[in-house]
């Protein structure tokens, strides 16, 4: 359930302008937001697991989930690397906590679980607007339209499908409009399949978001401004990539 209280209108709205604005200047402006994003989401996470009495590393979970997207700057191999070598400085800084009554894997583990999700949001998008940066605009544009149908209408709706449900139709009328533009590089058909993709992932992206953390309710206010393109961006990436 959506908390009403303070500016999320106008926190959204500001959010929307400089996603955008990092899409239309390039990669390393997209890596730059979105990484920065996905590293206070990645801390959040850990931090709030901590008060679980799990011991993932705060500052190494931000450190990787920003790291992801600036990787992909370099291509998917970049984000490889990253990852890589998070694992291996997870499992190094984990043996070092000598604090901890867990596995040292089992440490690491929790580390890399906090990133990832964040890690990939970031990583996809600088991805997908190194292949075509109208295909990342429009996937922003159907997030955007989703999460406003779904915060509006969701908000003080007696279930918890009315918000999705009006999410879903929001991103119906935006996909009739990119699908008669030449924004991306999707055709008309493309445009439909892609956008009948983002009313199903997004929605399943915010439940997998509740399932990073240890209750729905948990305070990952970053998490929660990436969790609608947790499942959609890699998704979308992956298509782009074979279309293009």
């Amino acid at each position: 359930v959506y908390d009403p209280t303070g500016p999320k209108v106008r926190l959204g709205v500001l959010w929307f302008v400089v996603a955008a604005a990092a899409i239309a200047v390039g990669p390393l402006a997209v890596a730059l937001v979105y990484g920065v994003a996905a590293a206070v989401a990645a801390a959040q996470t850990a931090r709030v697991w901590r008060r679980r009495r799990l011991r993932p590393n705060e500052q190494l979970a931000a450190v990787l989930a920003g790291a992801m997207g600036a990787g992909a700057v370099l291509g998917a191999g970049g984000t490889g690397l990253v990852l890589l070598a998070g694992a291996i400085i997870a499992y190094a800084m984990a043996s070092g906590d000598t604090k901890s009554p867990h596995p040292v894997i089992v440490d690491a583990g929790w580390t890399l679980q906090c990133a990832l999700g964040p890690g990939i949001v970031a990583m996809s998008m600088v991805l997908l607007s190194r292949l075509d940066r109208g295909s990342a605009l429009a996937l922003l544009l159907l997030v955007s339209a989703y999460e406003t149908g779904d915060y509006l209408i969701g908000t003080g709706a007696k279930n918890p499908y009315e918000g999705p449900v009006a999410g879903g139709a929001a991103i119906v009328v935006i996909t009739f409009i990119l699908s008669t533009t030449p924004l991306s590089a999707l055709s008309f058909a493309e445009a439909w399949l892609f956008g009948g993709l983002v009313v199903v992932l997004a929605p399943l992206g915010q439940l997998a978001a509740s399932a990073l953390l240890p209750t729905a309710g948990a305070p990952a206010s970053a998490l929660r401004r990436l969790d609608s393109l947790l499942l959609a961006a890699p998704v979308w990436c992956f298509g782009i990539g074979l279309l293009i």
